[in-house]
C-alpha cells in the first residue's frame, strides 16, 4: 500500500483550510470527509476579528446575514445594545465548510468522501481505516472534531470537564433587530439569536454537566421573547470549552501528526468562537508540515494565540458569574461602552 504524503481527517474549516494552504505550497494532501455531514451544527458566527485575519471569508457574506447592533440581556433581564459584532455575519456551516473545501479542491487537494473510523500507528506511517477501505499516510492531520479518532490515538480524548454542549433550533426568519445574546442565571452559559438568510438560528450552550437543562431553558426563552416564531428543525453538538487551563498544555503535534481546530480543543472558552482558531490552526499546521517539521506546530500556535486561550479559560468562571455579568451590563448602560468579549 503506497502511503499518502499527508492525510487530513475531517473537512471542516480547519481541515479544508489546511488542505488549501498545503496545496498552495505544492503539497497535495488528501482530505477524508464524511459526505453525509452537512456542516457542524452551531451558530456559524463570523466575527470582525476573524475577517481581519482571514479576509477571504468575506466572499461568503452574501450567503449569510450581516450583523448590526446586537441586544445583550443579562441574567437579571437588564438589556443593552452593542455594536461589537458590527460588520460580522453568521452563515450556515454547510455553506461555509463546503466553500472552503471547494477552495482546497480547486488548488489540487484530493477529497475522499469517506469517514475515518479508526487510525493506528505502524512503523513510520499511519494506517487509517475508513467506512469503505484502508489507507496509509506518512503524516496525518486530525481535523475531525471534538470526538477526533486521531486525538484518541495520539493524546487521548477531550475529558468531560473540558466539553460544552449546545442545543438549538432553526426557526422561521426573524428581523435584523432581533439579534440577541442572553446570559443565563441558572447555569454558566448563554442563549444566542442569530437571524439568518431565510431562517434564524436560536441556540444555547453550557458545560456538559448541565446538558439536561438546555432544552427547557431555551424553550422558556423562546416562549418569553419570540412566542410567534416557528421551529423548523433542531440540533445539538458537543464542542471543546476548556475549564482547566492545563488543558492547553497538552501536545497537539508530534513527529508525523498534528491536531487542529476542535480536535485540538482550540475554541474560545468564553464566547465559544471556534472558526477563527480552526482557520488559524490550518494555516500554521500547513506551514509546519511544508517545513517537514509537523511537531513545530505546537510551539507556533502557542506563540500566536495560546496565551489568549489560557487567559480566557482563567476568566471563564468570573465572566459567567451572574452578579459580575449583571454589573458589567449595568456599567455598559451607564457609559455606553459595553462590548461582547471578542478575541
Amino acid at each position: 500500500m503506497q502511503p499518502l504524503e499527508v492525510a487530513i481527517v475531517g473537512g471542516g474549516p480547519a481541515g479544508a483550510y489546511c488542505g488549501f494552504e498545503l496545496s498552495k505550497k505544492g503539497i497535495m494532501p488528501t482530505i477524508l470527509n464524511d459526505s453525509h455531514l452537512g456542516g457542524k451544527p452551531c451558530g456559524g458566527g463570523i466575527s470582525p476579528t476573524l475577517l481581519k485575519r482571514f479576509p477571504f471569508v468575506e466572499k461568503f457574506r452574501e450567503n449569510g446575514f450581516t450583523f448590526g447592533e446586537v441586544r445583550i440581556i443579562s441574567c437579571l433581564d437588564t438589556q443593552v445594545i452593542t455594536n461589537t459584532f458590527e460588520n460580522g455575519f453568521c452563515i450556515s456551516r454547510k455553506c461555509l465548510d463546503q466553500g472552503i473545501l471547494d477552495m482546497a479542491e480547486g488548488n489540487g487537494t484530493k477529497i475522499i468522501k469517506e469517514k475515518a473510523v479508526a487510525i493506528t500507528k505502524k512503523e513510520n506511517a499511519w494506517v487509517i481505516k475508513t467506512n469503505k477501505r484502508t489507507l496509509a499516510a506518512k503524516v496525518v492531520v486530525g481535523a475531525d472534531g471534538v470526538n477526533s479518532v486521531v486525538r484518541r490515538e495520539t493524546v487521548g480524548p477531550i475529558t468531560a470537564e473540558n466539553l460544552n454542549l449546545t442545543f438549538g433550533y432553526l426557526t422561521s426568519k426573524l428581523d435584523k433587530e432581533d439579534a440577541t445574546i442572553k446570559f443565563l442565571e441558572e447555569i454558566p452559559g448563554y442563549i444566542w439569536v442569530f437571524p439568518g438568510k431565510g431562517y434564524s438560528n436560536i441556540g444555547v450552550g453550557s458545560e456538559l454537566t448541565f446538558g439536561k437543562m438546555l432544552k427547557k431553558l431555551l424553550d422558556g426563552f423562546i416562549k418569553s421573547f419570540f412566542p410567534k416564531t416557528k421551529i423548523l428543525s433542531r440540533y445539538s453538538a458537543l464542542l471543546p470549552s476548556a475549564t482547566n487551563p492545563n488543558f492547553f498544555g497538552l501536545p497537539c503535534a508530534g513527529k508525523n501528526w498534528v491536531l487542529i481546530g476542535d480536535a485540538a480543543g482550540h475554541v474560545d472558552p468564553i464566547s465559544g468562537e471556534g472558526i477563527l482558531y480552526a482557520l488559524w490552526d490550518g494555516k500554521i499546521a500547513a506551514q509546519s508540515i511544508a517545513e517537514d517539521c509537523p511537531e513545530s506546530f505546537d510551539k507556533a500556535w502557542r506563540a500566536e494565540f495560546g496565551q489568549t486561550l489560557v487567559d480566557r479559560c482563567k476568566a471563564k468562571n468570573d465572566y459567567y458569574d451572574p452578579l459580575r455579568s449583571a454589573i458589567s451590563i449595568f456599567k455598559g448602560l451607564a457609559n455606553k461602552s459595553y462590548s461582547w468579549p471578542t478575541t
